[in-house]
């Protein structure tokens, strides 16, 4: 039997990167997935791609920084695929102007609105459904960003991370004595379009060495598929090589 037949995952920023490796790897486990981002192109070929393992796939079109539309996204999962078993908060973004001095603040606003009020914005719609079920999933993308901000990340996208380690804390604190459980998951440098954001993006044989998408989403499959008496509060990944 596949590790999550019939469950229904919600992934952010499902169009790339760490989210659309993530939706592809659950649809591989059997899950029905709802795939949440931007760019409806893009969206619907991962959908084709994950209906070719046999199940359901929603496209929810929206900009998670915009509340109204992350409402309208978990309405439209759960009348198409019913309560949702799993929360993946993935929608991330950087800027190239990362220190304090040269990030605007809109640049500031626009990225934690992305990283971090979106992941309390889908949690809050979803996880009172998950507590009153007694079960359920939140695994939140963060970054080693978390774990050690500096400026190599940048003063708004460290500072979102770690507010997703607050925001995990502080659900686990309230969910796990209803049977509810919440993942920092904190990946080291990947290769995913998000490094070509930095002022120097790297060469091809960097890219080789570092983590792969795949890798992230198969440790999100490993943290979901656990018995939902196991809480994995965190998780760091590095590179093997430097």
């Amino acid at each position: 039997m596949k590790k999550l037949t019939d469950k229904t995952v919600l992934i952010t920023g499902a169009s790339s990167g760490f989210g659309k490796a993530i939706a592809l790897a659950c649809a591989a486990e059997g899950a029905h997935v709802a795939l949440v981002a931007r760019r409806e192109k893009e969206l619907r070929d991962v959908a084709d791609m994950a209906q070719a393992n046999g199940v359901k796939a929603v496209v929810c079109i929206a900009d998670v920084s915009e509340e109204e539309q992350v409402l309208a996204a978990v309405t439209k999962a759960k009348e198409e695929l019913g309560p949702i078993d799993i929360l993946v908060n993935n929608a991330g973004i950087n800027v190239t102007q990362r220190s304090i001095q040269d990030t605007s603040s809109e640049q500031w606003r626009q990225l934690l609105a992305t990283n971090l009020t979106s992941a309390f914005l889908f949690t809050k719609a979803i996880l009172p459904e998950m507590i009153a079920r007694e079960q359920g999933t939140i695994i939140n993308l963060a970054s080693r960003a978390a774990l050690h901000p500096d400026v190599a990340g940048g003063v708004a996208y460290s500072t979102s991370k770690m507010g997703m380690d607050a925001l995990t804390q502080v659900t686990n604190e309230e969910a796990n004595p209803y049977n509810v459980r919440a993942c920092l998951l904190c990946p080291g440098t990947a290769n995913t379009p998000i490094v070509d954001r930095r002022p120097t993006p790297p060469s091809p044989e960097d890219r080789e060495k570092m983590l792969q998408a795949e890798d992230i989403a198969s440790v999100a499959v490993l943290v979901a598929s656990l018995p939902q008496r196991v809480n994995t509060e965190l998780i760091s990944m590095v590179q093997t090589r430097k």
